[in-house]
């Protein structure tokens, strides 16, 4: 009788494992098709549907900054500069170095803040976009926004533009790294 209460409680042990297994893979997948659904409908200007994918990715996995972070930029696209900044501030909260979500966070919470007059606050974000930008991946606008950011001389639509087209380019090459591992 022993020996079946053992054979009981390793059934019972090992299911709960496959449970817990099949709960989390399933959970990554979620996660895995939801940033990958978000980016390409972020990528042919579809936002909506965008920040649905992300939100769902971050159900997925709520302990990763980027879905959150792509959520703010498709709310940014959108016009809606209130939700935006709700999703930049939930992944910030989440972030834990000067990775991928942070670049994204940065670059649109300083577009928001120069969008609303608030111009300490766009140079202070505008700052730590440079900065992080420079190490992480700069190319040749990289140098446009800096001497933007030294001169103190931003020109809003350009530098969104700048903004836009870096951060297009960057994600891009992150999707071909498999940034569902990361941020």
């Amino acid at each position: 009788m022993n020996r079946m209460k053992k054979v009981g409680a390793t059934s019972i042990v090992l299911l709960l494992f496959l449970l817990t297994s099949c709960a989390s893979n399933t959970e990554w997948r979620a996660y895995r098709d939801g940033l990958f659904q978000g980016y390409t409908n972020l990528q042919n200007g579809e936002y909506q549907p965008a920040i649905q994918q992300f939100l769902q990715a971050n159900k997925g996995d709520p302990t990763k900054a980027i879905p959150l972070a792509l959520a703010g930029q498709a709310a940014y696209q959108m016009g809606n500069y209130a939700q935006a900044s709700q999703y930049l501030a939930q992944a910030e909260s989440l972030v834990n170095g000067p990775d991928a979500a942070y670049l994204i966070i940065k670059g649109y919470q300083a577009l928001i803040a120069f969008r609303a007059n608030r111009q300490d606050e766009g140079m202070a974000a505008l700052g730590e976009y440079v900065r992080v930008y420079r190490f992480n991946y700069p190319d040749r606008t990289y140098y446009d926004v800096e001497r933007m950011y030294q001169s103190k001389n931003i020109v809003l639509p350009t530098l969104e533009n700048f903004i836009n087209n870096e951060m297009a380019r960057y994600e891009s090459e992150l999707q071909q790294w498999g940034w569902t591992r990361g941020g």
